[in-house]
């Protein structure tokens, strides 16, 4: 299946976030790049990344983050 930039634009953003870490982002690039040599990896990954972060900032979130952090 040859795919679009209109389906590597949706994946980034309505599967980006539902991904545990964003480092699976890498694993799924790969597996895009093979569908469309056009496939621009950095773009996707930033995109993906941004969307991951904002649909899971709560979850990382410290409500009240310490003066120091203790070594």
């Amino acid at each position: 299946m040859r795919m679009s930039k209109q389906h590597f634009d949706f994946i980034a953003e309505k599967v980006g976030p539902l991904v545990g870490w964003p480092s699976d982002l890498h694993d799924i690039a790969d597996q895009l790049q093979e569908t469309n040599p056009k496939f621009n990896r950095e773009k996707f990954i930033s995109r993906a990344t941004a969307a991951w972060e904002n649909a899971n900032a709560k979850r990382f979130q410290l409500e009240d983050p310490p003066d120091e952090i203790i070594y």
